[in-house]
């Protein structure tokens, strides 16, 4: 997200109310339709996309959670069969009507009966930091993976987020953003790590006042190009968010 984009996507977590329930499926409603969709998010699907391609994922059992209103469950099945799982209820209904070949399921993905030992991989795009627990949210997807299943995450880079303007808490929701080194921490116990690094460079506090100035990025980018400029960022780590492919241990 730049700091004018959409505020964060939507999540799972322990105890459920009706508020946070509704406000998912409004923030579903409003900013995941095909024509809202933005910039950052589709950076993140692309990346996604690419990553199964290298694993050469055919007839895949894959599970999304956090899926919303299915605008990147329906890519995913590019790569096999589709689980696709969210808090949000209306959204849920709607998106079972428009791809009925994607089995959509309206739930907690802590609680909600799913087959344990099965999927091939799991995707979740900025869900981490909404969950109760992240410790039992990690244990929860090595529990539905089988032996050698893939794990492709995204989140918010908490590094690059309390350098960001404009971002409001919401009480309605859990919010805990992590560093790359504390979503390693926490991933390690179940899976082992086979790419970890940032996307979308933003932020303009601190010193990311200095590294995002505009006046230092064209010397730069003069220099190296806008394309490595930003590749470089990225793997120092000051992308706005946390991309990690990750296989079951």
């Amino acid at each position: 997200m730049s700091a004018k984009s959409n505020p964060e996507p939507a999540a799972s977590s322990g105890e459920i109310s009706v508020a946070q329930l509704k406000h998912w499926d409004d923030w579903n409603s409003k900013y995941r339709q095909p024509d809202t969709i933005d910039a950052p998010s589709k950076r993140r699907m692309s990346e996604v996309l690419s990553a199964l391609s290298q694993l050469k994922l055919r007839g895949a059992k894959i599970l999304e959670i956090g899926c919303g209103t299915g605008w990147l469950s329906s890519r995913l099945t590019e790569f096999g069969a589709v689980t696709a799982v969210d808090l949000a209820v209306e959204v849920i209904r709607v998106a079972k009507e428009q791809i009925p070949q994607i089995d959509f399921r309206s739930g907690d993905i802590m609680e909600i009966d799913l087959p344990t030992n099965y999927f091939d991989v799991i995707v979740t795009l900025e869900t981490f930091s909404h969950v109760s627990s992240q410790a039992k949210f990690i244990a929860r997807m090595a529990e539905l993976l089988n032996a050698d299943g893939h794990l492709v995450l995204t989140t918010q880079n908490k590094f690059v987020f309390k350098r960001r303007s404009g971002v409001v808490q919401n009480p309605t929701y859990t919010r805990r953003w992590v560093t790359m080194r504390e979503l390693k921490r926490l991933a390690v116990s179940k899976f082992s790590i086979l790419r970890a690094t940032s996307l979308e460079p933003d932020g303009h506090l601190g010193v990311l006042r200095v590294i995002n100035s505009s006046k230092l990025n064209r010397l730069l980018g003069a220099m190296v190009g806008p394309e490595n400029l930003r590749k470089w960022k990225e793997s120092l780590g000051f992308g706005q968010t946390l991309f990690v492919v990750a296989v079951k241990r």
